[in-house]
């Protein structure tokens, strides 16, 4: 591979990892200001109203992931949109496609992820770091002060708003202490 090569690749490699942090703090700091306050309206309602009540308590799980339909995509994207065409005018193409590429990615996952939390029995449940941020997201359940993160928990830290598991390293199962709600309710 040429120097030229290598340095795209790094430059690649730099904007997709900035983009991804990038959307992880939005969610984030959206999930804090607009899914936990009366600020963010019809946002902060169907995440209350439903996922905090669906998902309360010992009752995390689900045996499907509970959706009323009223779905908070749209607040998420929006955000987005406005970063993607900002960076239009500042961005080569090349550059602009990797973040647009990452930001997707980076979107599809947390959305996934925060889904498969909810699911009893989920596949991922098999991997240890999926269990530990598993239990750091059922805490944001029990206390919905903390831990707004669904990937990236360095964000509740540096915000002052994380809330560690108790000791113990990796939890055996990803639903040990949780009943899972049936699919029906």
């Amino acid at each position: 591979m040429t120097e030229a090569g290598a340095d795209s690749l790094l430059i690649y490699g730099f904007t997709a990892m900035l983009a991804h942090s990038l959307m992880s703090l939005g969610q984030t700091l959206f999930h804090r200001y607009l899914g936990h306050s009366r600020l963010g309206g019809r946002f902060f309602k169907n995440h209350i109203q439903f996922h905090h009540v669906h998902y309360a308590g010992d009752h995390v799980v689900s045996t499907r992931y509970l959706d009323n339909g009223d779905n908070n995509t749209l607040f998420f994207v929006m955000p987005v949109a406005v970063v993607v065409g900002l960076s239009y005018l500042f961005l080569r193409l090349d550059l602009l496609v990797v973040q647009l590429a990452a930001m997707s990615l980076s979107f599809c996952g947390h959305y996934y992820i925060d889904n498969q939390y909810h699911v009893a029995r989920s596949w991922l449940g098999r991997f240890c770091w999926f269990r530990r941020k598993q239990q750091l997201h059922f805490i944001h359940h029990r206390h919905g002060n903390c831990n707004f993160a669904v990937i990236d928990f360095f964000w509740d830290r540096l915000l002052g708003t994380y809330r560690p598991v108790a000791p113990g390293g990796c939890p055996a199962t990803s639903v040990a202490a949780a009943r899972p709600r049936s699919s029906e309710t």
